[in-house]
Protein backbone atom coordinates (compact mmCIF):
# COMPACT_ATOMS: atom_id res chain seq x y z
CA UNK A 1 0.00 0.00 0.00
CA UNK A 2 2.93 2.41 0.57
CA UNK A 3 4.30 2.11 -3.03
CA UNK A 4 1.52 3.89 -4.95
CA UNK A 5 1.25 6.76 -2.42
CA UNK A 6 4.99 7.62 -2.46
CA UNK A 7 5.05 8.65 -6.13
CA UNK A 8 2.86 11.77 -5.78
CA UNK A 9 4.97 12.85 -2.79
CA UNK A 10 8.21 12.58 -4.80
CA UNK A 11 6.73 14.57 -7.72
CA UNK A 12 5.57 17.31 -5.37
CA UNK A 13 9.03 17.51 -3.81
CA UNK A 14 10.66 17.86 -7.22
CA UNK A 15 8.24 20.61 -8.25
CA UNK A 16 8.87 22.44 -5.01
CA UNK A 17 12.65 22.26 -5.55
CA UNK A 18 12.31 23.60 -9.09
CA UNK A 19 10.17 26.50 -7.86
CA UNK A 20 12.80 27.35 -5.27
CA UNK A 21 15.57 27.32 -7.91
CA UNK A 22 13.54 29.51 -10.24
CA UNK A 23 12.74 31.94 -7.43
CA UNK A 24 16.43 32.21 -6.48
CA UNK A 25 17.42 32.83 -10.12
CA UNK A 26 14.78 35.54 -10.54
CA UNK A 27 15.89 37.17 -7.32
CA UNK A 28 19.53 37.26 -8.41
CA UNK A 29 18.53 38.74 -11.78
CA UNK A 30 16.44 41.45 -10.14
CA UNK A 31 19.19 42.29 -7.68
CA UNK A 32 21.71 42.70 -10.46
CA UNK A 33 19.33 44.87 -12.40
CA UNK A 34 18.84 47.28 -9.51
CA UNK A 35 22.37 47.36 -8.03
CA UNK A 36 24.46 47.70 -11.21
CA UNK A 37 25.46 51.42 -11.73
CA UNK A 38 24.56 52.97 -15.03
CA UNK A 39 26.76 55.30 -17.09
CA UNK A 40 25.50 58.39 -18.78
CA UNK A 41 26.90 57.47 -22.19
CA UNK A 42 25.30 60.46 -23.82
CA UNK A 43 27.08 63.09 -21.71
CA UNK A 44 30.55 61.47 -21.34
CA UNK A 45 31.75 61.92 -24.96
CA UNK A 46 30.57 65.52 -24.93
CA UNK A 47 32.51 66.29 -21.75
CA UNK A 48 35.69 64.63 -23.10
CA UNK A 49 35.44 66.53 -26.38
CA UNK A 50 35.02 69.82 -24.51
CA UNK A 51 38.11 69.07 -22.39
CA UNK A 52 40.18 68.32 -25.51
CA UNK A 53 39.08 71.59 -27.11
CA UNK A 54 40.13 73.54 -23.99
CA UNK A 55 43.58 71.87 -23.96
CA UNK A 56 44.08 72.60 -27.68
CA UNK A 57 43.05 76.23 -27.15
CA UNK A 58 45.51 76.64 -24.27
CA UNK A 59 48.33 75.13 -26.37
CA UNK A 60 47.62 77.54 -29.22
CA UNK A 61 47.67 80.50 -26.83
CA UNK A 62 50.96 79.30 -25.35
CA UNK A 63 52.59 78.97 -28.79
CA UNK A 64 51.30 82.38 -29.85
CA UNK A 65 52.67 84.07 -26.75
CA UNK A 66 56.03 82.27 -27.00
CA UNK A 67 56.64 83.75 -30.46
CA UNK A 68 56.93 87.22 -29.00
CA UNK A 69 57.59 86.87 -25.27
CA UNK A 70 60.64 84.61 -24.91
CA UNK A 71 62.86 86.25 -22.28
CA UNK A 72 66.02 87.82 -23.68
CA UNK A 73 65.16 87.10 -27.31
CA UNK A 74 63.90 89.65 -29.81
CA UNK A 75 61.59 88.11 -32.37
CA UNK A 76 60.71 89.81 -35.62
CA UNK A 77 56.93 90.03 -35.86
CA UNK A 78 56.76 91.42 -39.38
CA UNK A 79 58.62 90.85 -42.61
CA UNK A 80 60.84 93.64 -43.95
CA UNK A 81 59.26 95.93 -46.48
CA UNK A 82 59.59 94.99 -50.12
CA UNK A 83 62.77 96.34 -51.63
CA UNK A 84 64.42 96.86 -48.22
CA UNK A 85 68.01 95.60 -48.18
CA UNK A 86 70.88 95.72 -45.74
CA UNK A 87 74.36 96.73 -46.80
CA UNK A 88 76.97 94.67 -44.95
CA UNK A 89 79.87 95.49 -47.27
CA UNK A 90 81.23 98.13 -44.89
CA UNK A 91 81.59 95.59 -42.08
CA UNK A 92 83.29 92.76 -43.93
CA UNK A 93 81.57 89.47 -43.24
CA UNK A 94 80.81 90.09 -39.55
CA UNK A 95 77.21 91.25 -39.69
CA UNK A 96 76.32 93.71 -36.95
CA UNK A 97 79.92 94.90 -36.37
CA UNK A 98 81.73 97.82 -37.92
CA UNK A 99 85.35 98.79 -37.96
CA UNK A 100 86.71 102.04 -36.56
CA UNK A 101 86.30 105.23 -38.59
CA UNK A 102 88.93 105.68 -41.30
CA UNK A 103 90.48 108.66 -39.51
CA UNK A 104 91.41 106.34 -36.61
CA UNK A 105 93.13 103.68 -38.74
CA UNK A 106 96.77 103.96 -39.83
CA UNK A 107 97.92 102.35 -43.10
CA UNK A 108 101.31 101.72 -44.67
CA UNK A 109 101.76 100.45 -48.23
CA UNK A 110 104.76 98.31 -49.15
CA UNK A 111 105.55 97.73 -52.83
CA UNK A 112 106.77 94.20 -53.56
CA UNK A 113 106.92 94.78 -57.34
CA UNK A 114 109.23 96.53 -59.76
CA UNK A 115 106.52 99.04 -60.72
CA UNK A 116 107.97 102.40 -59.70
CA UNK A 117 105.73 104.62 -57.59
CA UNK A 118 103.02 101.97 -57.13
CA UNK A 119 103.08 102.21 -53.33
CA UNK A 120 102.90 106.00 -53.51
CA UNK A 121 99.87 105.89 -55.82
CA UNK A 122 97.98 103.55 -53.51
CA UNK A 123 98.96 105.69 -50.53
CA UNK A 124 97.54 108.80 -52.21
CA UNK A 125 94.31 106.94 -52.98
CA UNK A 126 93.90 105.80 -49.37
CA UNK A 127 94.66 109.30 -48.12
CA UNK A 128 91.61 110.60 -49.97
CA UNK A 129 89.51 108.13 -47.94
CA UNK A 130 90.57 109.73 -44.67
CA UNK A 131 93.01 107.11 -43.35
CA UNK A 132 96.09 107.93 -41.29
CA UNK A 133 98.89 107.49 -43.82
CA UNK A 134 102.37 106.18 -43.13
CA UNK A 135 105.28 106.69 -45.51
CA UNK A 136 105.16 104.15 -48.41
CA UNK A 137 108.01 101.63 -48.45
CA UNK A 138 109.37 98.74 -50.51
CA UNK A 139 109.20 95.04 -49.68
CA UNK A 140 112.27 92.94 -50.31
CA UNK A 141 112.07 89.51 -51.88
CA UNK A 142 110.06 87.91 -54.65
CA UNK A 143 107.22 90.08 -56.01
CA UNK A 144 103.78 88.97 -54.89
CA UNK A 145 101.31 87.94 -57.56
CA UNK A 146 98.39 89.05 -55.40
CA UNK A 147 98.17 91.89 -52.91
CA UNK A 148 97.94 91.01 -49.21
CA UNK A 149 96.39 93.06 -46.41
CA UNK A 150 97.96 92.43 -42.98
CA UNK A 151 96.45 93.63 -39.70
CA UNK A 152 97.48 94.15 -36.11
CA UNK A 153 95.43 92.56 -33.30
CA UNK A 154 91.96 94.17 -32.98
CA UNK A 155 92.20 95.61 -36.51
CA UNK A 156 90.80 92.71 -38.53
CA UNK A 157 87.51 94.44 -39.42
CA UNK A 158 89.37 97.51 -40.62
CA UNK A 159 91.66 95.34 -42.74
CA UNK A 160 88.65 93.59 -44.28
CA UNK A 161 87.08 96.94 -45.12
CA UNK A 162 90.30 98.13 -46.75
CA UNK A 163 90.54 94.90 -48.75
CA UNK A 164 87.05 95.50 -50.13
CA UNK A 165 87.97 99.11 -50.87
CA UNK A 166 90.90 97.88 -52.96
CA UNK A 167 88.77 95.31 -54.78
CA UNK A 168 90.27 92.35 -52.92
CA UNK A 169 88.68 89.36 -51.18
CA UNK A 170 87.99 90.32 -47.55
CA UNK A 171 88.60 86.71 -46.48
CA UNK A 172 91.30 85.18 -48.67
CA UNK A 173 93.43 88.32 -49.04
CA UNK A 174 93.47 89.38 -45.36
CA UNK A 175 96.13 88.04 -42.97
CA UNK A 176 97.52 88.63 -39.51
CA UNK A 177 100.61 90.82 -39.32
CA UNK A 178 103.79 88.80 -40.07
CA UNK A 179 106.01 88.06 -37.10
CA UNK A 180 109.10 88.60 -39.25
CA UNK A 181 109.03 92.12 -40.69
CA UNK A 182 112.66 92.29 -41.77
CA UNK A 183 111.62 92.44 -45.44
CA UNK A 184 109.81 95.74 -44.86
CA UNK A 185 112.50 98.40 -44.67
CA UNK A 186 111.00 101.46 -42.98
CA UNK A 187 108.11 99.63 -41.33
CA UNK A 188 106.29 102.13 -39.06
CA UNK A 189 103.93 99.89 -37.04
CA UNK A 190 100.66 100.72 -38.82
CA UNK A 191 97.32 99.17 -37.91
CA UNK A 192 97.14 97.77 -41.44
CA UNK A 193 100.03 96.92 -43.75
CA UNK A 194 99.35 96.49 -47.47
CA UNK A 195 101.86 94.30 -49.26
CA UNK A 196 101.26 95.49 -52.81
CA UNK A 197 101.34 92.73 -55.43
CA UNK A 198 101.50 92.74 -59.22
CA UNK A 199 97.71 92.62 -59.49
CA UNK A 200 97.19 96.05 -57.89
CA UNK A 201 100.53 97.66 -58.66
CA UNK A 202 99.88 97.44 -62.39
CA UNK A 203 96.33 98.72 -61.90
CA UNK A 204 97.64 102.10 -60.79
Amino acid sequence: MNGPMSRPSNAAAIRGLLLVIVAVAVGIYLLRGTDTPTLDTASTPTTAAAAQEEVASEQEETVASTDTTLPGIAVATSAPENGATTDDSGAGTMVGFEGRPNEEVSIQVANSTTVRGAAGQKTDFLKTKGFIIKTPINMDGTPLDRTRVHYQPRSMLEAQNIALLLGLDDQNDVYKMPTDLSAYDGYDEPDVLIALGIDKASAG
